[in-house]
């Protein structure tokens, strides 16, 4: 990953660099390596490319040369075209790569990912330390850093990493100790609600919680519960579970209902008064204010309860078991 971006980096600069004419004297140079050669000078050196002139400066810093010791030592190495082109100085820079925590971390997930396919990389959450400020890594090799070893309990979450940051003789070795866990993501409510109210797309957010904690009683998906009401109070910005909500109630004790009758085609409806809460489908007694008596019904609807089918109903679940 660390590599990447400094190929990405290195091929910006050496696009810019085109401009200058085939042949001139370049007034800045960036190296990755820790010698400067006639080509790093001069872009038309041809067969004289390789040939190097110059010591490069420390990891990460630059310095001034004289442009008539550049040319004269081009010159001294055989490529007699080397001139100041008007220059006094040419700033040699050597290229580094700063290596900090949140690299390191990069590095072991991208290490993790491949050890581990089948895990969401956005639900790991990663804390570790034993590394502290930045180190200057070698944007000359081929990996500025390597991890060396990873041990990661996916249960407790203990992650234990070696990585090298390579900075050729000033090589430094990391050891990083901490926690990776899984997550999982639940559904939290974004609003306090009463009980009876009912939950809309919009009362729901997403909240993470460690997979270990993870139980199938966890609201995953807002299908589970969305149009469900709330059985009791609930607080919002908490872990939601399907054991919080129940169907809503249509029919509320008390309250005046339709009572509606079918058979053969014909439709009868009376008013009544329901002497139960009833959500869809459960079976309620109501009182018909008509005639004073009490009947069954099953919910149908809001404020709606259809009688004469009670007993088929049971009738049908007797069967069933």
């Amino acid at each position: 990953m660390i590599r990447q971006t400094l190929i990405a980096a290195t091929v910006l600069f050496l696009a810019a660099g085109q401009a200058i004419a085939a042949g001139a004297l370049r007034s800045h140079v960036a190296v990755t390596t820790d010698i400067v050669t006639v080509g790093d000078f001069y872009p038309g050196a041809g067969r004289f490319a390789a040939t190097p002139l110059f010591r490069a400066p420390d990891l990460g810093t630059s310095g001034p040369v004289s442009a008539a010791m550049v040319a004269e030592r081009a010159r001294a190495a055989g490529y007699l075209d080397a001139q100041t082109d008007g220059l006094r100085h040419v700033v040699v820079e050597r290229l580094a790569v700063t290596v900090g925590m949140p690299q390191l971390e990069d590095e072991v997930r991208a290490v993790l990912a491949e050890r581990h396919p089948e895990t969401d990389q956005d639900l790991l959450e990663m804390s570790l330390r034993g590394f502290s400020g930045t180190q200057l890594a070698d944007a000359g090799a081929q990996d500025p850093v390597t991890v060396t070893s990873v041990a990661w309990d996916r249960r407790s979450g203990r992650l234990t990493a070696s990585l090298r940051i390579n900075a050729g003789p000033r090589s430094q070795t990391a050891t990083l100790t901490g926690r990776l866990v899984e997550m999982a993501r639940v559904y939290a409510l974004a609003r306090p609600l009463d009980r009876g109210d009912v939950v809309r797309d919009g009362d729901l957010i997403v909240k993470k919680v460690p997979r270990t904690r993870l139980t199938a009683r966890h609201v995953e998906t807002p299908e589970e519960i969305v149009g469900l009401a709330a059985r009791r109070g609930i607080q919002a910005d908490r872990p939601l579970r399907e054991a919080d909500f129940e169907p809503p109630l249509l029919v509320t004790r008390g309250t005046k209902v339709t009572l509606v009758f079918e058979s053969n085609g014909l439709t009868l409806t009376t008013i009544g008064q329901a002497l139960a809460n009833g959500a869809e489908g459960d079976i309620v007694d109501v009182l018909n204010i008509q005639s004073r008596r009490t009947v069954s019904g099953v919910v149908r609807g809001h404020d709606q309860v259809e009688v004469g089918l009670v007993h088929r109903r049971i009738a049908q679940l007797q069967e069933t078991n």
